[in-house]
């Protein structure tokens, strides 16, 4: 036998797990363009970067003098 309480909760539940399917539009450009910007300037930097890596590994190799080297074979 059903007492009130357990016809109010499950007419309670009933309507709580009711879904609604609403659709709504989510206009992502704005986000889109964002990202993009971020990611232009972050592959702008990675860019700028490297090429002051690659400069200073250039200009130390050029710089390094070159010593002979003596082999010698020992019998």
């Amino acid at each position: 036998m059903l007492n009130l309480k357990t016809v109010f909760v499950l007419a309670f539940l009933s309507t709580a797990t009711t879904v609604s399917a609403d659709e709504m539009v989510i206009d992502t450009s704005d986000l889109h363009a964002t990202i993009s910007a971020q990611l232009a300037e972050g592959m702008e930097m990675m860019q700028n970067n490297l090429t002051e890596d690659m400069n200073t590994i250039l200009i130390a190799e050029e710089t390094t003098e070159k010593a002979p080297v003596i082999v010698t074979r020992a019998e």
